[in-house]
């Protein structure tokens, strides 16, 4: 729930490294709902399908649905619910195929 990185600031980064000390890094919270569009934006990029469980309130179920009739994504049903994977048309458009699925 923690994203976090190390200072953009080279000034600060430098002097860090003189002193022997790690370079300062910077924190972000990440509220649930971001948590779970990051979860669908990166899951949607792995080869095995991505779990839909405890992400509905992210996606866009209707849009998953015209998705899968355009023949860009599929829906399966699996163990822990549905699954959700793009075809191989979707990943070459997946960036807008992506928006499209977020609520």
């Amino acid at each position: 729930g923690l994203r976090w990185r190390t200072t953009p600031s080279l000034a600060r980064y430098a002097a860090a490294l003189t002193r022997g000390e790690a370079p300062p890094r910077e924190h972000e919270p990440l509220p649930a709902d971001v948590l779970r569009r990051e979860r669908v934006l990166l899951g949607l990029r792995l080869d095995e399908p991505l779990s839909l469980a405890g992400l509905e309130p992210a996606v866009d179920r209707a849009a998953a649905e015209r998705l899968a009739t355009l023949g860009l994504a599929e829906l399966h049903a699996g163990d822990n619910g549905e699954l959700l994977a793009l075809t191989r048309r979707g990943r070459f458009l997946g960036g807008g195929v992506t928006a499209e699925l977020l609520a």
